[in-house]
């Protein structure tokens, strides 16, 4: 018999229910969760009534009816059909069937007598004879990826039927204390894979386990199953303020031209995504910097691509992405907003994988090689070309570098530019206990702007006549990217103390040249004219951490460790080859320690983590202490409340220069405890969710008081033909940001997605600027954002809006001239108050499409074709404004992002 059917069959002793309408009616006298299959046998017991169904089909499903919402048989029913779109039917037998379609229906009626004598009785015999032979016991395991061997972190592994659970480690590993018996039934599972379940079994080896789980299956035949809860992109925790994607499921979301786990973190609240020129994230009114972004164990400090508009990480090299949004634990510091924790992929244990992607940005190949049984490697390259795509966001950006001159014969930007990234990892698993791993990550992107000008003969009009000779000189190169590594050792020791050493090693670079010399001669002589600007940023850091976990049990972890990091920071901003701005170069030490412990109560309804951290910075000689704390309270099955709070220190900071004729630039640079003191904020995070097996409903608000808040500002002319003046000067202030976040998600079923709004506020004081409040440059009040998934078949749609409210800027409001002392005259402006204008608001709408499909044999639906549009009905969002002076008049000009961009993408795998 190829799949076997089970058949309740309690309570023969009681008369058959025949009455269709009677049955449905029968009122549920408790609340039932977990497995559909237990939540059935529970019913068909405590009701008898009598099911039929495929237990390979209902095993897949986890749920909760509750007798106060569901109420009856028949509300329980209606569930199943809606959510998963279950066929149901009762019986003039006295019989419901639960099946996947007509087709099954018919199949169930026809093959119940065979289950009734050949299968549930032996089946059901053989389940009650198995006495458990141990209890209360510790149950220790790994978990993987059945199809290529990679280890599964930050997994679910529960016991069915209660609250007991815990997550596996960054190596995949878990530790399950207390464990009823041994007859208890393993709940696995994780974001973008197939939920799995494991019957413990006594007398056979449980200790330790070995589970391997399959990433969702999406053929047609599956397709009422693979819905189930896990089959989202991008998954928001109900006890702590973090989101989780899955970086498999990114082909779904629209793009422009990349997978990009930032943009995808985009869609979410809380999340900022009007910043199209930046990939790096907005989070809760915090800037990019704010936000510590660690991949593999050491610091990425610049994460952006072409402008802005793609992620220095290729997703195909992720195995796992967190965001922790606020609140964030004691282990985590250095940064003031949130962190984004990045796992990368070992490579494939089993056999060598290749795979590439072609699309008309860029192309990105990865292969995956196993060497013997103790040693995966992974290398991705991605490198964009001059194509349609890239040339049209190059041209969209280009021509904000080059400075207006006088068009003596006209003038082109040719932009000779291109972004490439490489990883690469090696993972050594020398014994059981042991895994060595070697992280590499190298992101550059290099942009030559520089303008080419078509000079008539003699130099200008009338110059042939005057015997003048011009030529003119202009370049405008860009280069930026960051240089990573790591070395981690990670041990388990045994059961319950687990530890990780790791060596880190981060480089990021941006160098800015953008000059322009003339130089004339004629009978009069020679002469030369030079401007422009010489920019350089360099941060180098050089860490260890070592950190270790130790778990009492299941209720109380403990988790502790030790950390330094030494930097090298230098920033110098040059204009005129001769006027230096700015010349700052800082190395410096931070080290610390933490401590955090998660105990967990009432049945494991109730959960604080406590914790504080120690950092002690050898620029100022001071001790800086963090107090954290966290707790979630799981009100009932389907209601939970989570609440954090925290002191955090940032002493490497991405200070914004505001430049207010070309817009605001940016630069890192060390906390010296002067003109840039060590930043610091206090969080306050507090959330409600309403979870249903299908639905999440959640609302959060925090509230972060920001300390030592730094700008640096340069105010100068910017004609050529007349003498800059320039003042410049730190400012250091105070500030807040405050905000509440809805969001209504549909997780399961061929349909899924969300929509999110948030109104937020963020605001600085500075002192030396009249001391009033202002509002931040990242300050968006009001964000919705709607997300929509549907799969039938092979073919995958989605569609996305995002609406936003202007951001606020500085705009000069008039220009004047006055002669000097020596007889020269100077170009001056004024300035309007800190940001009180506002861009206009910024709304655009998305849509993409992709069709998977099979190729050399191989199993799954590896290969796909996808096509999108960006900004589907041409939205002209403006990124910033610029301003020139051209006869003490003040023009203003908006620059705009992307308009509508399509995109085709192809990828195989083999």
């Amino acid at each position: 018999m190829r799949r076997f059917l089970l058949l309740i069959l309690i309570g023969f002793s009681t008369p058959l229910l025949t009455n269709a309408q009677s049955v449905e009616n029968l009122r549920l006298t408790r609340d039932y969760r977990g497995n559909l299959y237990d939540i059935l046998t529970g019913i068909s017991k405590d009701l008898k009534i009598r099911f039929v169904y495929d237990s390979t089909h209902i095993g897949r499903y986890k749920t909760a009816f509750n007798r106060y919402e569901e109420k009856t048989v028949g509300g329980t029913l209606k569930v199943m059909r809606s959510a998963w779109d279950m066929v149901t039917l009762v019986g003039k037998d006295g019989y419901i069937y639960i099946a996947k379609d007509s087709a099954h229906l018919v199949h169930l009626q026809q093959n119940r007598h065979l289950s009734t004598q050949n299968v549930e009785t032996k089946h059901i015999e053989s389940r009650s004879r198995m006495e458990p032979v141990k209890r209360n016991f510790l149950l220790s395991g790994e978990i993987f990826d059945k199809t290529n061997g990679e280890r599964i972190p930050f997994a679910s592994v529960y016991i069915q039927g209660t609250t007991q659970g815990v997550s596996t480690d960054a190596n995949g590993h878990f530790a399950l204390e207390n464990v009823p018996c041994d007859t208890s039934v393993i709940v696995v599972s994780y974001l973008g894979y197939e939920t799995r379940e494991i019957e413990l079994v006594p007398d056979k080896k449980n200790n330790p386990l070995t589970i391997e789980i399959e990433p969702q299956k999406q053929e047609i035949a599956e397709v009422f199953i693979y819905g189930r809860k896990n089959d989202k992109a991008l998954q928001q925790s109900t006890s702590e303020h973090k989101i989780k994607m899955a970086p498999v499921a990114l082909k779904v979301l629209p793009n422009v031209g990349e997978k990009d786990i930032m943009r995808g973190f985009q869609l979410m609240p809380g999340v900022s995504a009007s910043n199209e020129g930046s990939s790096g994230m907005y989070v809760r009114g915090g800037t990019p910097d704010q936000n510590l972004i660690v991949y593999d164990g050491f610091t990425v400090y610049h994460v952006d691509h072409l402008y802005g508009f793609y992620s220095a990480f290729n997703s195909n090299a992720i195995k796992d992405v967190q965001l922790y949004k606020g609140g964030f634990e004691s282990k985590f510091g250095g940064r003031l907003s949130s962190v984004t924790e990045i796992t990368g992929k070992d490579g494939n244990t089993k056999k060598l994988s290749v795979g590439a992607e072609v699309s008309l940005l860029s192309f990105n190949g990865c292969v995956e090689i196993p060497i013997g049984d103790k040693i995966t490697s992974l290398f991705a390259y991605r490198r964009s070309y001059q194509g349609y795509l890239y040339k049209k966001i190059s041209d969209q950006n280009s021509s904000t570098t080059v400075s207006s001159l006088p068009k003596f014969g006209g003038r082109t930007a040719q932009a000779n530019s291109y972004f490439y990234d490489i990883n690469g990892k090696v993972t050594i698993k020398p014994t059981d206990k042991d895994i060595i791993s070697m992280s590499f990550l190298n992101g550059t992107d290099y942009l030559d702007n520089s303008p080419r000008f078509g000079m008539p003969k003699g130099g200008f009009p009338g110059g042939e006549a005057s015997g003048m000779t011009i030529k003119m000189d202009n370049s405008d190169y860009t280069e930026y990217g960051n240089i990573g590594g790591s070395g981690r050792w990670a041990r388990k020791w045994n059961e319950k103390l687990t530890s990780n050493l790791l060596l880190g090693y981060s480089n990021f670079y941006s160098t800015r040249d953008q000059r322009r010399s003339i130089t004339f001669s004629g009978e009069n002589g020679k002469g030369n004219i030079k401007n422009g600007i010489l920019e350089d940023n360099n941060l180098i850091d050089y860490s260890v951490k070592s950190d270790w976990k130790y778990s009492f049990n299941d209720q109380n972890i403990v988790e502790a460790g030790l950390f330094g990091t030494y930097y090298d920071i230098a920033y110098s901003y040059s204009q005129n080859d001769t006027t230096k701005l700015l010349d700052k170069s800082t190395r410096s030490l931070l080290a610390g320690i933490y401590l955090q412990d998660k105990i967990s109560f009432a049945d494991n309804k109730i959960t604080f983590t406590p914790g504080f951290r120690v950092n002690y910075y050898s620029e100022t000689g001071k001790l800086y202490m963090e107090p954290r704390l966290s707790a979630s309270y799981k009100i009932s099955q389907k209601i939970s409340m989570n609440l954090a709070t925290g002191y955090y220190s940032q002493f490497a900071n991405r200070v914004v220069r505001e430049d207010v004729m070309s817009g605001n630039k940016d630069f890192w640079i060390l906390s010296d405890g002067k003109d840039i003191p060590v930043s610091s904020s206090t969080h306050f995070n507090l959330g409600l969710n309403y979870d249903l097996p299908d639905y999440l409903f959640s609302v959060e608000a925090y509230y972060k008081l920001n300390h030592n808040v730094t700008e640096y500002t340069t105010r100068f002319n910017s004609r050529p033909d007349s003498e800059t003046k320039v003042s410049e000067q730190f400012f250091t202030g105070n500030g807040y940001a405050t905000g509440v976040e809805f969001l209504a998600q549909k997780k399961a079923g061929n349909f899924n997605g969300w929509a999110s709004y948030t109104i937020a506020e963020a605001k600085n004081r500075f002192l030396a600027q009249s001391g009033k409040y202002f509002y931040a440059n990242q300050d968006v009040t009001h964000e919705f954002k709607a997300v929509g998934i549907y799969k039938i078949g092979n073919f995958d749609f989605s569609a996305s809006w995002i609406y936003a409210s202007g951001r606020p800027y500085t705009a000069p409001l008039g220009a004047y001239s006055m002669e000097l002392l020596d007889g020269t005259t100077a170009d001056y402006f004024s300035v309007s108050d800190k940001n009180t204008f506002r861009l206009p608001a910024y709304h655009r709408f998305d849509i993409s499409a992709s069709f998977r499909f099979n190729m050399f044999g191989g199993s799954g639906q590896q290969n796909s074709v996808s096509f999108s549009i960006f900004n589907l009905y041409n939205r002209n969002n403006i990124s910033s404004k610029q301003f020139q002076i051209v006869d003490h008049t003040i023009l203003e000009s908006g620059l705009s992002y992307l308009g509508i961009t399509p995109n085709l993408s192809l990828t195989i795998k083999f």
